[in-house]
């Protein structure tokens, strides 16, 4: 006697309005974590009553519109100019180092311990000797982006060339295709995912890096804002501009998950991707 089949099985697929719906609420889903925080938040201003020190959000929110007339937007263009030359730079190294390091036992013996010894010192470490290199500037933020930006993608873009099943690059080699077709219609599309997530992980860093830089070695962007409106003990201000960092981080991360679900949108796990 065969076995009843799962109602689930007989159910008919989701209609294009039923994907669009979920979807819509995937990217709504950060509201509740939204409102909560905004909660917490005046609930903590109310207990301190000292708005010097932990401006309401109402307050926090008016600062944040007047700056939007003055200088937070070069700010923001400059921490993202900053941020966009350091990490070009520090991903296509690790790329190229990556690539390098798969194709070459000696490469991936010089390469991969010293990736592994330069990891665990984290960007800050390096500000005061990139300012001594570089002065306060400019310099200093692409250096210290770069190497935030190194690590993490040469870890997952090396693990996923080196992961790329053999078979396929035989049956590839047993139909004629030359290295080069291999490389880009083998090995990129098998390690794709995997490059992506690093792309993603090292982005976040990089970011992160970019803001503990600003701070301390920079004359421009939002991490310097920040510390420019502590002397004055704008505290408004100050949340203001943090707040911008967080929201500006969050779509940047956002847009990068966008582009690994598109990219890897013939995937199974793809359809989970957020």
């Amino acid at each position: 006697m065969t076995s009843p089949i799962p109602a689930e099985t007989l159910a008919a697929p989701p209609t294009a309005p039923i994907l669009r719906l979920r979807r819509a609420v995937r990217r709504l889903e950060f509201v509740p974590a939204v409102v909560a925080v905004i909660a917490l938040w005046q609930i903590a201003s109310l207990v301190a009553r000292n708005p010097t020190i932990l401006p309401p959000p109402l307050v926090v929110l008016r600062a944040w519109i007047g700056l939007l007339g003055g200088d937070l937007i070069d700010d923001m263009l400059a921490s993202l100019t900053h941020l966009g030359i350091g990490y070009a730079l520090g991903a296509a190294t690790g790329l190229l180092l990556a690539a390098l390091a798969a194709g070459s036992e000696t490469v991936e013996a010089i390469v991969d311990p010293m990736i592994e010894v330069l990891r665990p010192i984290g960007a800050i470490a390096w500000i005061p000797i990139a300012i001594l290199m570089f002065g306060v500037g400019g310099g200093v933020l692409i250096f210290l982006i770069f190497h935030a930006a190194l690590s993490p993608i040469f870890i997952n873009a090396f693990a996923g060339v080196k992961g790329t099943d053999q078979r396929l690059v035989r049956a590839a080699q047993t139909l004629g295709a030359s290295r080069a077709m291999i490389v880009w219609r083998v090995v990129i599309p098998g390690a794709l995912p995997l490059i992506l997530a690093g792309a993603r992980l090292s982005l976040g860093v990089s970011w992160m890096a970019m803001v503990a830089a600003e701070l301390t070695g920079s004359d421009s962007g939002l991490g310097w804002r920040i510390f420019w409106y502590q002397e004055f003990f704008a505290t408004d201000k100050v949340m203001a501009v943090i707040l911008t960092i967080g929201v500006l981080g969050y779509a940047l991360d956002t847009a990068m998950r966008q582009l690994q679900a598109r990219v890897t949108r013939h995937r199974p796990a793809a359809d989970d991707a957020r």
